[in-house]
């Protein structure tokens, strides 16, 4: 295990053998004694840069040169020779965690990594930036997808993911990664949100997008529209539902959350007119989310759902599709909104954007949003640990 403080990187690594299908499936959730046990010190977040052929390891290491974290540890997990050009670009100097194995794969990484991680924490002198380099050597092309940055992407996540397992972080928070590429490299799911679900088997997850108290919640994802109708169903959206109210009550501190939905077609059916779906799904689910005590209005006309959206008239705006909800949020948060995951064991916190294939490699690539996802991400752990006690 070696440990330094410069970003100058050997370019000795090794190769892939790791075939990240296969353990698809597994459930792990991170210990709750870790929290309380570890309560005096600060909270330890790990940062993934997400697909390297585009913006993200750019806006990583221009973020943590001039942003120390004071309420927290920023650990970045990813491949020494794709982020040492930029951290050397912006003048960073974090120190690196070099915890590479012979052969590298995920679990071999998190063992030997989480000594060398203790130490430090342990130390007087504590680190507030750390890079945990992952020994990935594939190429991958900038500015492109390929199987070369999925597996770098999605290698670095699976590591995020198991040091949350295993206590020693207590949030995620991501990078833009590309999903095709994801899945080139072999992992095949859809977005971020769909792989932390399965690790942590946590399949009723949503994806809550943030800024300031403005809050949208998309039911259905990455999905094609046309499949959009038939993945709605009554028990879906009751559970959504469920877990978005849970989250605006413990995690974001609202006590009586408002919700409102949307409908799925114009006009939200026009009485069955224009679709059957709000007749036949969403109404009858939003009765029955009333009945379990829920404070919910709709369905409302999507085209007029967000006219409320500065008044605080409700504290999260849930659509039936990604971009019902995500058009007019990123028309208001103007590239400083945040993905954060809720329902999950761990906190998980986003980009709002994506990897931005037409200015990766030109050092233009704005920070805000990383910024704010980090700054989140600091904001409901405390919240968390203090909920835990």
């Amino acid at each position: 295990m070696k440990i330094r403080r410069n970003t100058k990187c050997s370019k000795r690594v090794t190769g892939i053998v790791y075939a990240p299908a296969e353990r698809s499936g597994v459930r792990h959730e991170p210990p709750r004694r870790a929290w309380r046990r570890d309560a005096r010190r600060k909270p330890v977040i790990a940062v993934t840069p997400g697909e390297p052929g585009g913006i993200g390891p750019e806006i990583t290491a221009h973020l943590f040169a001039g942003f120390a974290p004071a309420g927290s540890i920023a650990v970045i997990i990813g491949a020494c020779r794709v982020l040492e050009p930029w951290l050397a670009r912006y003048g960073a100097e974090p120190v690196f965690i070099r915890a590479r194995s012979r052969r590298p794969n995920p679990e071999a990484l998190v063992s030997r990594a989480s000594e060398a991680l203790t130490n430090l924490l342990r130390g007087v002198d504590r680190p507030r930036v750390l890079v945990l380099d992952t020994g990935r050597t594939e190429r991958y092309r900038p500015g492109r997808d390929s199987a070369g940055g999925g597996r770098h992407s999605g290698f670095a996540l699976e590591v995020a993911c198991m040091l949350a397992t295993e206590g020693l972080v207590e949030g995620i928070v991501t990078g833009p990664i590309s999903k095709n590429s994801l899945q080139l490299g072999g992992y095949p799911f859809t977005g971020h949100t769909e792989l932390l679900s399965r690790h942590f088997g946590a399949p009723d997850c949503q994806m809550m997008m943030v800024y300031r108290a403005f809050r949208v919640v998309p039911l259905t994802r990455h999905l094609p529209v046309h499949d959009v109708s038939g993945a709605l169903s009554v028990k879906k959206i009751v559970t959504a539902l469920r877990v978005v109210n849970e989250s605006l009550v413990r995690e974001f501190g609202v006590p009586k959350p408002r919700l409102a939905v949307s409908g799925l077609n114009p006009h939200a059916g026009d009485g069955g007119v224009l679709g059957s779906e709000e007749i036949g799904i969403i109404a009858p689910a939003l009765r029955r989310a009333r009945r379990l005590g829920l404070r919910v209005t709709g369905p409302v006309p999507a085209d007029a759902l967000f006219q409320d959206a500065k008044s605080g008239t409700f504290d999260v705006f849930i659509t039936m599709y990604h971009d019902q909800g995500l058009i007019p949020f990123k028309m208001i948060s103007k590239r400083r909104g945040v993905n954060v995951t809720v329902g999950l064991p761990v906190v998980r916190t986003s980009v709002d954007h994506g990897v931005a294939y037409d200015i990766a490699g030109k050092g233009i690539a704005s920070t805000e949003s990383l910024k704010e996802a980090y700054r989140l991400a600091e904001t409901l752990v405390r919240r968390r640990r203090k909920r835990m006690g």
